[in-house]
């Protein structure tokens, strides 16, 4: 299970864990793994703190809070510490809001970014997957993919 930081900071951090899959995975209003998120998926982001394990998925089309725009390897030998996972949001998350969006994070305000990252417990299974989503800044749902047209 992973950890979920008050949504206050300036990017959220969330913990992403390995869990069974929903069994209709690909439905779009059923739960799946937050493990189980692809580049392109929209999703409710899960509320208050603590570990999460399953996202309800939504069509994009549809009021959603969140979608992803990356998912990276973290190449890291050790647990990285929060300093260490800033650094890595900053140096390989936020370049890919670009490539995603099309805007440079940080040149607009109504979007800002959060993470799902393993928990010891699946970093020690080998998991190092970070998942980078959007979310606007104001809270707010989003309706339609925020990818670039191209």
């Amino acid at each position: 299970m992973g950890r979920l930081v008050n949504p206050v900071r300036r990017l959220m951090i969330v913990g992403l864990v390995l869990i069974v899959p929903a069994l209709l995975v690909g439905c779009d209003r059923l739960p799946g793994s937050s493990a189980d998120l692809k580049v392109g998926d929209c999703f409710m982001e899960p509320g208050g703190e603590g570990e999460v394990g399953e996202v309800q998925r939504r069509a994009c089309d549809e009021a959603h809070d969140a979608e992803v725009f990356a998912v990276l390897a973290y190449e890291g030998e050790t647990y990285p510490i929060e300093l260490t996972l800033d650094r890595f949001i900053d140096e390989e998350c936020l370049p890919q809001f670009e490539v995603f969006t099309g805007t440079a994070f940080g040149t607009q305000s109504e979007l800002t970014v959060g993470w799902f990252y393993p928990t010891r417990e699946g970093w020690n299974g080998g998991d190092r997957d970070i998942t980078c989503y959007l979310i606007r800044s104001d809270g707010g749902h989003l309706t339609g993919s925020q990818r670039a047209a191209g």
